[in-house]
């Protein structure tokens, strides 16, 4: 994706498509990564806590100091399955 911002006149209707077309993608992202092999499951915060046996703070602490990877989808954290349970055999 392109970080760079850019302003361009458009119609509410286009607006509307093309928010519409963001959206599709990033469900389309979402749907595809949860229908791959079970290790490649996409997880909430809540999920990978309830796996680990954690609560919130301690996972925002991991993450924070990168001890397990997390993916970022908008404003929303995700974690694949298979980096939680390789982290597990780290020393964490």
């Amino acid at each position: 994706m392109n970080n760079q911002i850019k302003f361009v006149q458009c119609t509410e209707t286009e607006l509307k498509d093309l928010i519409k077309e963001s959206v599709k993608q990033v469900l389309s992202f979402i749907k595809e990564s949860n229908q791959q092999e079970p290790t490649n499951k996409l997880l909430t915060r809540k999920e990978t806590c309830e796996i680990l046996h954690i609560n919130f703070s301690t996972l925002w602490k991991w993450t924070k100091n990168e001890k397990i990877p997390c993916h970022r989808i908008g404003n929303r954290v995700y974690y694949k399955l298979d980096e939680v349970q390789k982290s597990l055999t780290k020393s964490i």
